[in-house]
């Protein structure tokens, strides 16, 4: 009597909780991806502050390492080219917003020389990346 009851009941796959959870996987890992994306420039160590921010738009990133390598825009360059470059950048977008990544352990003259040839290359909003401190 009992196998009769077995027989007659079709096994039958139910598609739409199966559709659900790929989406699910599908959007855990597009929004994963997305907080896994991070500049890949220079290793450095940002210093941290209480009241650190991330800017509203894309400004341009200036890196300082704390062997006084610098890249803009995660591109390797000199002083006198970092200088061009933002002279350059400062002309075609006068209210640019600059941000200056300097590595924690960097020589407090080198991030001196760094800002004063922002100024000189007519950069009026700068900004200095750090850390929040938790």
């Amino acid at each position: 009597m009992f196998q009769n009851v077995r027989k007659k009941r079709k096994p039958y796959f139910m598609i739409i909780p199966m559709i659900d959870i790929i989406f699910f996987l599908l959007v855990f890992f597009m929004m994963n991806s997305l907080q896994t994306v991070a500049q890949k420039a220079l290793a450095v160590q940002l210093p941290q502050a209480k009241h650190a921010a991330a800017p509203a738009q894309l400004p341009i990133v200036l890196t300082l390492d704390k062997d006084g390598h610098i890249t803009v825009d995660n591109r390797p360059v000199s002083y006198d080219e970092a200088a061009a470059v933002m002279q350059q950048h400062m002309a075609e977008n006068p209210d640019a917003a600059v941000v200056l990544q300097a590595d924690e352990k960097t020589a407090h003259g080198q991030v001196v020389a760094i800002m004063d040839m922002l100024k000189g290359a007519g950069v009026h909003r700068l900004a200095i990346a750090a850390k929040q401190r938790n």
